[in-house]
């Protein structure tokens, strides 16, 4: 099966980094995550400058096409919980980076999976000659 490995990383600007609340709002992110897709790794990171908080171990999956729509469930959910929250979601595959940002306030089911789904695509080869030729979802081309 082919799979695609995703970093996540949740950030808010409303909560500092090691507050209690934000830390268990995304531990609630990376348990439902874990429901849909196997994790790999979660390494510690620090915060970006300019933004608070959302610094628990970033996570990592292995996205499957199976996943894809549970994930993209998963990241919208909680995304509209509150307004300020951000996900952060960054692949590789083969030397060339992807990375799609989804913001609580313009947060787009279709769009998200999309760029999942584009990553996929460029993971496993399936449609590989397309895919470079694709735009990703913000109409940026790629390749």
């Amino acid at each position: 099966m082919e799979e695609l490995r995703v970093s996540v990383t949740a950030s808010s600007e409303r909560f500092d980094a090691d507050d209690d609340r934000w830390l268990s709002q995304v531990r609630l992110l990376q348990d439902d995550l874990a429901r849909e897709a196997r994790f790999v790794t979660g390494q510690p990171t620090t915060a970006r400058p300019g933004t608070k908080g959302g610094w628990l171990p970033d996570v990592a999956v292995l996205l499957t096409p199976a996943a894809v729509a549970g994930v993209v469930a998963v990241v919208k959910a909680w995304l509209v919980r509150d307004r300020d929250r951000t996900v952060r979601l960054a692949w590789e595959v083969d030397g060339r980076k992807g990375e799609f940002t989804a913001v609580a306030s313009t947060a787009d089911n279709a769009t998200l999976q999309a760029a999942l789904e584009h990553g996929l695509r460029a993971a496993t080869g399936f449609g590989a000659a397309a895919a470079e030729d694709e735009p990703d979802p913000d109409g940026t081309p790629v390749g």
